[in-house]
């Protein structure tokens, strides 16, 4: 790889979000496959990551760990997430006690860098977080010298105002924005309208990705950690995706039309509600959640089992766990092999590498 003029120079890319669970992870690991298979040396770092873990007695970030694993990088852990948040960190921050953490970050990722043609710098949460530690994204870009991409959920003109921000604090650092899980109502919008703004500003678009149900499904095990449920029946259903979630608050002949026309659904329905329970594990939902800390009869539990639908008690109401539902959907990191799969190859046809490839100055 050479950038242009011929100077062999290795290049930071730090992808961040405006917002956060926008799918930096989904990227960093998509656009990551495809410069391994142009023959870049790649190199993977997160400055600050909030999910602690322990690999061989080194403690690291989860999802670091995990796009680590997926790109077969070979670096050490202990270079990977030089910060990993705990609670005695938090508490030592709070105190104004966490010093010489950028100095941490620094070491670790000269060490990352050592031999790469580019590292991928994936940021945690939005741009703002570690603000409290003096190392929010805005930060490690510039003590990095990093180039940015950005990646986000097309929101109304609130993802405009975050992304002018972000050119705002950023300057000529921003490389441009892929705009991701964009429902198909909004792609003529964004393709006449944002997009054509965004170019106007001087903010590239190096793509847009649609939403993907796959992508966007949750392990049923996500949900019973997720509301501390008590499962029922069926624990050897733990790993089916969920696609669709319907909440079971209307007639039966209605609730059958709604959940017969979803793929992969859930049912969210109140623990009294044995009517449309038994309708929906007839209509082959693929998980039931009763809510109200209600306990279904057993009759409804037999025909669950003898079905093959999980039933899973919550404490929440039935608005509150619709509610928690949407925003574990879009939450949920990327753990399955086909979420990776798919998500990888939704980024080899939707993002714009010779564009993207021009901007970092790359030839390959």
């Amino acid at each position: 790889m050479t950038t242009e003029g011929g100077v062999k120079d290795m290049i930071p890319l730090y992808v961040g979000s405006t917002k956060g669970y926008s799918g930096k992870n989904l990227i960093v690991m998509g656009i990551g496959q495809r410069f391994l298979k142009d023959g870049l040396k790649v190199g993977y770092f997160r400055p600050f990551g909030r999910l602690p873990i322990k690999v061989d007695d080194v403690l690291t970030d989860k999802d670091a760990w995990f796009i680590h694993k997926v790109l077969l990088l070979k670096d050490p852990v202990d270079t990977l997430c030089p910060v990993v948040m705990t609670h005695d960190m938090k508490v030592e921050g709070c105190r104004g006690e966490c010093s010489g953490l950028d100095v941490k970050i620094l070491k670790a990722f000269e060490a990352v860098s050592k031999g790469k043609d580019i590292v991928l710098i994936g940021g945690a949460g939005t741009l703002e977080s570690g603000t409290f530690l003096n190392i929010s994204g805005f930060d490690c870009i510039e003590k990095l010298n990093a180039r940015v991409l950005l990646v986000d959920h097309y929101d109304s003109e609130f993802y405009l105002d975050g992304v002018l921000d972000a050119q705002n604090r950023t300057g000529e650092r921003l490389l441009g924005v892929i705009l991701n899980s964009v429902q198909a109502g909004y792609v003529e919008k964004i393709n006449d309208l944002i997009i054509p703004f965004l170019e106007r500003k001087g903010i590239p678009s190096f793509g847009v990705l649609p939403y993907d149900a796959v992508l966007g499904s949750v392990m049923i095990a996500d949900i019973v950690d997720s509301f501390a449920g008590d499962v029922l029946c069926c624990r050897n259903k733990m790993d089916g995706l969920i696609e669709h979630f319907l909440i079971g608050g209307m007639q039966v002949d209605q609730a059958l039309k709604y959940i017969r026309k979803a793929r992969n659904n859930a049912v969210i329905v109140g623990g009294d509600r044995a009517d449309i329970q038994l309708a929906a594990i007839e209509a082959s939902t693929q998980c039931l959640i009763l809510t109200g800390n209600l306990y279904p009869n057993e009759i409804v539990v037999s025909r669950a089992e003898t079905r093959g639908v999980p039933i899973i008690v919550v404490r929440d109401d039935t608005y509150l766990a619709a509610k928690k539902m949407e925003e574990l959907s879009r939450k949920l990191r990327l753990k399955e092999k086909e979420k990776v799969s798919c998500g990888i190859r939704l980024i080899e046809e939707k993002v714009d590498f010779e564009r993207l490839y021009k901007a970092l100055g790359i030839s390959v």
